[in-house]
């Protein structure tokens, strides 16, 4: 096929490149410009060459509308991941609203121009449902609810409805929460979700097989599906973060050299468990590694620094918990 990724850049999209790489797809990448965005294309182009050949950049605003003529002009598919997410979603709202709204409303028209317009394979989010933490199972035919003050959760619901109501072929896939060992760096925003919420996770690399398959398997075509990993990818927050946090060596949660739980938001946010992501997986055949791959990766990513990681925790703690907004002070 002929693909089009916008945000390919990202977590996902370096994801969703390789696994379109591996189904011997011609690619085009769509990135925002400027002097970072074109020295990651570098590196990106030369790593991506040795698996085949590279995609081709295109470097622009998705919300300008000759860039996007330009983009999607011969393609069979377009991938849309390229949206403002949190925390800068919720800094700059209009900005999210935008990009995110106004930049999928931008694609849309340019792919409804072409004489065959392509298929259009949308990112959403388990953020439209909202918050979930006591009726923690979730289907697509649940209620679009996303938390109040969450922007991108809201932007999503309506880029959805565009989506939905383009007269495109497309297929929409509700992402759960994404995990690579490359990003690990802590985020103030990891307080905003409480110790007890039920989580899903998906690994990256069965994330970008899923947007790679979905632009070329017709049954999915006019599907909403939840994308996570299943049962061997549940678990709850508080035992997450706290693994994730010893494997870094900061001493997990709680205790005396734990990150407080009264760091944490108690309601309010968004995840819990997919009970239709079996069906996304039997449609796409997209998973391939559990939680335990996950924490392996992470292990191995951090052997050499844990023992320095153990010396520099306070520190780190201390600087984490500062950018919380829910610890009393």
């Amino acid at each position: 096929l002929r693909v089009l990724i916008t945000g390919g850049f990202g977590n996902v999209g370096r994801s969703a490149v390789t696994a379109c790489q591996a189904a011997g797809d011609a690619i085009t990448v769509l990135e925002a410009g400027g002097p970072r965005n074109e020295r990651i294309g570098l590196a990106l182009e030369r790593r991506w060459s040795k698996s085949g050949i590279p995609p081709r950049l295109i470097f622009g605003d998705v919300r300008d509308p000759d860039i996007a003529r330009k983009a999607v002009t011969g393609q069979d598919a377009v991938i849309h991941l390229a949206a403002l997410i949190p925390p800068a979603a919720d800094r700059r709202p209009e900005l999210a609203r935008s990009v995110n709204v106004g930049g999928t409303a931008n694609l849309l028209s340019a792919c409804a121009e072409r004489p065959a317009p392509p298929r259009f394979v949308f990112a959403s989010s388990v953020a439209a449902y909202g918050d979930r933490l006591e009726d923690y199972w979730i289907r697509t035919t649940d209620p679009l609810r996303p938390s109040p003050g969450d922007e991108y959760g809201r932007t999503k619901v309506e880029a959805e409805a565009l989506v939905m109501g383009s007269g495109l072929p497309f297929v929409i896939l509700r992402l759960a929460a994404i995990m690579s060992r490359k990003k690990l760096e802590p985020d103030p925003l990891l307080f905003s979700m409480p110790l007890a919420t039920k989580l899903e996770i998906c690994h990256t690399e069965d994330t970008g097989r899923a947007f790679a398959r979905a632009a070329r398997r017709d049954e999915a075509l006019g599907r909403i599906l939840d994308i996570g990993g299943g049962e061997s990818c549940r678990c709850e927050y508080r035992g997450f973060l706290d693994r994730l946090f010893r494997l870094l060596g900061l001493g997990g949660i709680g205790g005396r050299s734990g990150v407080p739980e009264s760091a944490f938001a108690s309601a309010g946010f968004h995840c819990g468990w997919y009970a239709d992501s079996d069906e996304a997986d039997g449609m796409l055949g997209f998973r391939s590694k559990g939680l335990e791959d996950f924490y392996a990766e992470v292990a191995g990513a951090t052997r050499w620094i844990r023992p320095l990681s153990a010396l520099v925790a306070p520190i780190v703690r201390s600087q984490l918990v500062a950018a919380s907004p829910y610890f009393p002070r």
